[in-house]
Formats: C-alpha cells, sequence, structure tokens
C-alpha cells in the first residue's frame, strides 16, 4: 500500500486493552515511509502510549480500510454510559474525529436534511465536553487537524466558538446552539467548485464575485427552516461581514451585525490563518492574532478579538 492507502489519527484516541482490532503504522525515523507499529491482535498498552509521547510522537496511521472499524470505535468512546470511565482527553480526541468525519459524510452527500440534523446533534455533544468542570482546552487545541477541507475548517470554526462562549458565559444552550451554527457557518462553500476554493493562484474577478457569494447561498439553504434560531442563521450570513462595513455579502456595519456572527468571524478567521492552504502555510497563533489586531475595530468586533486572545495565549500557547 502506499502513503494514499492510510489514514491519520491522534494517539490521543487509544486507550489502553480497549483499542484492539486494527493494525497501527508509524513513519519510519528520519524518512516518510510507512512501517507497522502494532499489529491489529495486540492492545496498544499504558507503556506504549507513554513511550510515543516521550518521543513525541502525537499520529500514528491505519489504513482506508480500518476507517470504518475506528469510527466505530470512537463512536463507544464518545457516548460511553460512564463517561467518567474514560479520560476526558480521550473522549474530547475521540469527538473530534467523529465531528469531523461525520461532517465529511453530510458534506459530502450534499443533504441538507442531514447535515443540520447532524450538526445539531454534535453541537450537544461538543458542548456537553466543553462546559465540563475538568475540560481543557489546551488537550483539544493539540489534537484538531489544519488541513483545509471544508469540513475541517467547520469542525475547528464549531470548537473555537462554543470555547469562545462558554468564556464569555453563555449559558449550555446557547453553547450548543453556537456550536450548530459553527458546524454549518460555511455551508454555502458547497456550491462552490472545489478548484476556486483551492486554487493557488490569484482568482478571476469572476471567481472572486463567485466566492463572496458563499455566506448568501449557506443563508438561502437554512433561511425556510424552523428548527435554527436567528443568530445560527446569521453565524452562516454575516460571518464575513466586517464592522466597518466592508464585508460580504451584504457589507453590514457593527449595529447590524448580529453578535454571534461577531464571534464566528474572529475564530473562522483565526482557524484559517492557522491552518494550511494550497498556496501558503500556516501561520503560528502569535502571528495570527498579531495580524488581527490590525484590524481591531474596524473587522473585529474589540471584546470578542480580546477575550479570543486571552484564551489562546492561555491554552494554545502553552
Amino acid at each position: 500500500m502506499s502513503d494514499v492507502d492510510f489514514l491519520s489519527i491522534s494517539v490521543a484516541t487509544l486507550l489502553p486493552v480497549r483499542f484492539a482490532g486494527i493494525d497501527l503504522y508509524q513513519k519510519q525515523t528520519g524518512s516518510e515511509r510507512l512501517i507497522l507499529y502494532r499489529s491489529a491482535e495486540y492492545p496498544i498498552t499504558r507503556e506504549d502510549l507513554d513511550s510515543l509521547r516521550v518521543s513525541g510522537v502525537h499520529r500514528l496511521f491505519i489504513s482506508k480500510a480500518s476507517r470504518t472499524d475506528y469510527q466505530r470505535y470512537l463512536r463507544k468512546i464518545v457516548t460511553v454510559d460512564d463517561p467518567r470511565s474514560i479520560p476526558l482527553s480521550a473522549r474530547t480526541s475521540a469527538l473530534n474525529e467523529v465531528v469531523r468525519d461525520v461532517l465529511y459524510l453530510a458534506f459530502t452527500k450534499g443533504n441538507v436534511d442531514q447535515t443540520v440534523n447532524a450538526a445539531k446533534q454534535l453541537g450537544v455533544l461538543v458542548a456537553d465536553i466543553l462546559t465540563k468542570d475538568d475540560f481543557s482546552a489546551s488537550d483539544l487545541f493539540r489534537v484538531l487537524h489544519d488541513d483545509y477541507a471544508t469540513f475541517t475548517h467547520s469542525a475547528n470554526v464549531a470548537f473555537y466558538c462554543g470555547i469562545l462562549v462558554a468564556e464569555l458565559g453563555f449559558s449550555q444552550t446557547e453553547i450548543e446552539q453556537v456550536t450548530t451554527g459553527g458546524l454549518l457557518h460555511d455551508l454555502g462553500k458547497l456550491d462552490i467548485e472545489e478548484g476556486i476554493l483551492s486554487k493557488p493562484g490569484p482568482l478571476s474577478l469572476e471567481e472572486f464575485l463567485r466566492v463572496r457569494m458563499y455566506p448568501y447561498l449557506g443563508y438561502q439553504k437554512l433561511v425556510s427552516r424552523e428548527d435554527l434560531v436567528e443568530g445560527q442563521l446569521m453565524m452562516v450570513y454575516q460571518h464575513r461581514e466586517r464592522l466597518d462595513g466592508k464585508g460580504y455579502p451584504k457589507g453590514c456595519c457593527s449595529e447590524d451585525i448580529h453578535q454571534w456572527a461577531k464571534i464566528c468571524a474572529v475564530v473562522d478567521v483565526f482557524e484559517a490563518l492557522t491552518s494550511r492552504r494550497p498556496y501558503r502555510s500556516s501561520m503560528t497563533h502569535d502571528d495570527a492574532l498579531a495580524l488581527q489586531q490590525r484590524d481591531i475595530g474596524t473587522a473585529f468586533d474589540p471584546n470578542i478579538l480580546e477575550c479570543w486572545a486571552s484564551i489562546v495565549q492561555r491554552d494554545f500557547l502553552k
């Protein structure tokens, strides 16, 4: 099998004894070549995990043929009857992988009903994790993916939104709703050709104008639904607006932009800056915050950005 036949998985999702039945691979030292680390019949041990962490190994690999078995294992962790039997860090990491997988399947099928229903269920699960007394944002930040798939970006933005509004003192229900809105905020990109979204060079005027339509396209998919609240719809429609009226799709000014959209705007840009793109490498968290600070009060709400910056400096940069 070639490298394209493998999937990267987080070591943080692996639990001693519980994880078995899937061959695990790792990169050979000094090479991109994958070699067998642990065969399927042998459960991974606590000593194995400690050794991997000491060695700085945070990701292993499984064959794509094992994806379904891995997702089944992850869902058992996320929905376990006695959550106290599993470390919260492992549940957090497993939930991140499940969110990405569910969004991938939902976005691929393009079924809006399925996507919204999945987002609502995941919003509840994410909010439950984020509001646990022993939740650690730093544990989550370490396991998030940084590729430019729309479903990965949406998953990360949803987690960031949830962390931010929890810090701002939102209620449990509001955290669930905002997290769900984060999962849906880029729904309109499904109507934009992938070749345009990932184009390495400058966009033509026609392509540029088409990209600027995606918040409206997403809003149109959702506006007639009765199971979403106004704030969630505005996260989809207004997260690319700016306080100074120079955003899109409508050029709304500060007083016309919903608070939840302002929250989404801050973490959406931060996530984009700190993730890899086809046309550039990712920024450091410090550089991304510094760049956003230049637009405080013009693009970003000062109080929201300052709160997010404090979270990043406290938990991201540990």
